[in-house]
């Protein structure tokens, strides 16, 4: 009863019935529900298999597939809306405004948590994109080569998801790195001093370096270990491969900006292809 003594304390009332028990753990949850029972105040708290905070689906394994097919099918019906509304809409930058505005914007909210791990979702999330970027362009009875989407997204400036999905990881870092977020790097993530064990190492000062690795086996895989998917071991990661001189960039706006230019040089257009009108 603790949080109960703290909400009289501190003059506040919780609600029994909007209060539940979500056992974070690698084991199943029965375990608990069958062992500890919570109470506030004289009242029992549940155990839940999935709840939502601030948006977002949290399972006790941390797995976030119930979570991005939740906001697919919103997207799908959000661009289903879009579509029967604004049919008589054919100037591509409205389009795009519409779709950005009402639909990509359902990827947005708190990407950094819960971006999906495994290709097949990945895939899924960006096939969605894909036929929302053949109704910008008034094509959606063509279909597009891999080449030839990452050619329409980048002449209206529209990053793919994986893409995005990137920039937003990088973004978030950076600001916990200079300072402008309210949270720090966990213990088990540092720079580099200088000391490797091998002989040649593409490491510089500021790489971050982890002295935590996911453990392999068949149990616990770079697939199935929430370790490895986790915010700060993969966007540390992403880090690393980034170009010194963008590392070393102090100001956000500054860094977002070279960030989307790194990032769309990195895709496989050819040369020719890589300058583009935003507007």
């Amino acid at each position: 009863n603790y949080l109960s003594d703290w909400a009289i304390e501190n003059k506040m009332k919780f609600h029994p019935s909007k209060c539940k028990i979500l056992a974070v753990s690698p084991r199943s949850s029965q375990m608990y529900t069958s062992s500890y029972q919570y109470y506030l105040g004289n009242s029992p708290l549940n155990y839940v298999d999935s709840e939502k905070d601030l948006g977002v689906d949290v399972t006790p394994k941390l797995c976030w597939n119930a979570h991005c097919e939740r906001i697919y099918s919103k997207a799908c019906q959000q661009l289903g809306i879009v579509k029967r509304n604004g049919h008589i809409i054919t100037d591509s930058r409205r389009r795009k405004a519409l779709y950005l505005s009402l639909v990509r914007s359902q990827f947005e909210n708190c990407s950094i948590v819960w971006r999906p791990s495994t290709l097949t979702m990945q895939n899924k999330l960006e096939s969605l994109q894909k036929r929302a970027i053949k109704w910008i362009f008034c094509e959606e009875n063509r279909s597009y080569s891999s080449e030839e989407y990452l050619r329409k997204c980048k002449s209206i400036n529209i990053l793919p998801l994986a893409l995005k999905f990137d920039l937003n990881d990088l973004i978030f870092l950076h600001k916990v790195l200079i300072g402008c977020a309210p949270i720090t790097l966990p213990h088990y993530l540092s720079y580099f001093n200088g000391n490797s064990r091998l002989r040649s190492t593409h490491l510089d000062s500021l790489s971050l370096v982890s002295s935590i690795t996911p453990r392999s086996g068949l149990a616990t895989t770079r697939t199935t270990n929430p370790f490895s998917k986790s915010f700060f071991y993969r966007s540390h990661l992403l880090w690393n491969s980034l170009p010194f001189e963008l590392r070393e960039i102090q100001s956000t706006a500054t860094f977002k900006s070279k960030i989307s230019e790194h990032l769309w040089k990195s895709t496989t257009l050819e040369d020719g292809d890589e300058s583009f009108d935003p507007t």
